[in-house]
């Protein structure tokens, strides 16, 4: 039988790391990076291997297009129709990712091996920048602090892992902000299926006149093989957005990257909360309208 070639949590935490040592070279360092892989491979009796392989990735360090969202695609299947599709879309303080894999059963009812094969899927991304700390009218060395703001939205199929790794569908990301003077770092590394989707937030205490660096990295794998036993897809979708802000102690503080990209909390509210934010005010119009004629 074959086994699954996924990346674990760490290898795909450290190969987002990967891509983000260049930017991490000096204070004023920014950009943003991705990669994606879509395999398919299928051995048949007595044929060549099928083996398709879809990559490709970016990294733009130091560049504008990292400010703009840059879509990575790719799709690959193979005769018996296994398939796999890995997409990633992301900038400076937005990052999507997802992955998808399926594959047949290798063997009939009497359980002979027809095939062995297997689908597998990996879209990951980082970004990074600096934000000097100053504003507000404040003096050189006063102490203030930054809230990160982190929130996800996404979904894994079920089951997401079957022992043996023969399936399996998983996402993770980071959120990490270093005060690269005093090196001082909160970071918050979040995993699907331990943790829930949603918002979450740190603090970390600066001053005036440190620079900070703030790194964000989104991760999704999904891969089945022709052995897997208790499903025939899995699916990684994180393609609902991780978006990362900051919320400064005093108002007024610069919250303006080296990029130009600017990470304060958005006053303006999601397309949910402004719905319901219209309706209750035609409510209250059409009230106050119906007393006007009573």
């Amino acid at each position: 039988m074959s086994c699954l070639p996924l990346l674990p949590s760490k290898a795909l935490a450290l190969s987002v790391s990967f891509l983000l040592l260049p930017l991490a070279a000096g204070a004023q360092s920014w950009g943003a990076s991705a990669a994606i892989n879509a395999t398919t491979v299928l051995n048949l009796p007595g044929q060549p291997q099928q083996a398709i392989t879809k990559v490709d990735n970016f990294n733009f360090n130091g560049q504008p297009q990292a400010l703009l969202p840059t879509t990575l695609s790719g799709v690959s299947t193979v005769n018996n129709g296994g398939t796999a599709t890995a997409k990633f879309q992301g900038s400076i303080g937005t990052l999507k990712a997802y992955s998808f894999a399926a594959f047949a059963y290798g063997y009939d009812a009497q359980g002979v091996g027809l095939f062995t094969g297997y689908s597998s899927a990996t879209a990951q991304g980082s970004f990074a920048d600096a934000i000097v700390v100053g504003g507000a009218g404040l003096a050189m060395g006063t102490p203030v602090s930054y809230r990160v703001e982190f929130s996800i939205d996404g979904t894994l199929s079920s089951p997401s892992f079957e022992i043996g790794g023969f399936l399996s569908a998983s996402a993770g990301a980071t959120a990490r902000l270093t005060d690269l003077q005093s090196g001082q770092q909160v970071s918050f590394d979040w995993q699907a299926g331990r943790q829930a989707t949603g918002q979450y937030s740190l603090t970390l205490a600066t001053q005036v006149g440190h620079t900070l660096q703030f790194v964000g990295l989104l991760n999704t794998s999904a891969g089945v093989t022709h052995y897997a036993q208790t499903g025939r897809s899995a699916e990684a979708d994180f393609f609902h957005t991780a978006r990362y802000a900051l919320a400064p102690s005093i108002a007024g503080l610069n919250t303006i990257g080296a990029s130009g990209h600017d990470f304060a909390v958005s006053s303006v509210p999601e397309p949910s909360t402004g719905v319901l934010l219209s309706a209750a005010l035609l409510a209250l119009a059409w009230q106050l309208r119906r007393r006007e004629h009573v």
